[in-house]
């Protein structure tokens, strides 16, 4: 039987049972990381306990991403701005990986949802500010990693 070419988590980590953004088990965590590893993804760290308020989120993002000082509190600038990450990282396989979700959505639950929604976005490769002409792609997937029955793991 010919290897598999392309990642698939679901195929690499049978457990797996949320998505599209999938909830690992901080216990399953060293599976997740030699996941990444084998598929050379680039990745890029959320902390939840940083994304307490609409604001604060995206001033995280923004560092998180490498998005440029005059990034902003908004979903245009947002836009705007992963339209240019994935250029720069065209053909990349990225994984973000979010912790704590918890700790954010305890208080800023309306901003969880619109992160985790413009994030989603990304990975089904819809980018509202890139041109259609545009040909760059990025192949981004979101974990998110956390402690709890919500979260997957091995039985």
């Amino acid at each position: 039987m010919r290897p598999p070419d392309r990642p698939n988590a679901r195929r690499d980590l049978p457990f797996l049972r949320s998505g599209p953004l999938s909830h690992v088990h901080v216990d399953a965590w060293p599976l997740l990381d030699a996941h990444l590893d084998r598929w050379d993804y680039t990745r890029v760290e959320l902390d939840g306990r940083r994304m307490t308020s609409r604001p604060a989120a995206h001033r995280h993002i923004g560092e998180a991403f490498g998005f440029p000082e005059w990034y902003g509190a908004g979903w245009d600038a947002f836009n705007d701005c992963m339209g240019q990450f994935v250029v720069d990282h065209d053909g990349e396989r990225v994984a973000v990986i979010w912790r704590h979700l918890d700790a954010a959505a305890a208080t800023a639950p309306a901003t969880v949802a619109e992160v985790g929604w413009g994030l989603l976005e990304v990975q089904i490769g819809d980018l509202p500010a890139q041109n259609p002409a545009n040909t760059t792609r990025v192949e981004l997937v979101v974990f998110a990693v956390g402690d709890g029955p919500d979260f997957d793991r091995p039985e």
